[in-house]
């Protein structure tokens, strides 16, 4: 599933740094960004998003319903700069 959405997320212009990330042995999660509230709604609207509208899917990978967290972000520092 985590391949998947990367497939689809590279071919996104207005999503930023990808990451998936392995919590413990059965829990994984994502983390992602985005310029704007626009591109975000794009991610959602399109491919990236498009596993988590597959309920049936979704259902028959994970052991209990996946949650999103939507957060923005207020301060920053440069990435390795």
């Amino acid at each position: 599933m985590l391949e998947d959405i990367l497939g689809c997320v590279q071919g996104e212009p207005a999503t930023g740094p990808w990451y998936a990330v392995r919590y413990s042995r059965s829990t994984f999660g994502i983390f992602e960004v985005f310029p704007n509230r626009a591109g975000r709604q794009a991610h959602v609207e399109g491919g990236g998003g498009e596993i988590f509208r597959d309920v049936t899917r979704m259902n028959g990978i994970l052991a209990r319903p996946a949650h999103v967290h939507r957060l923005d972000v207020l301060m920053s520092k440069d990435v390795f700069a």
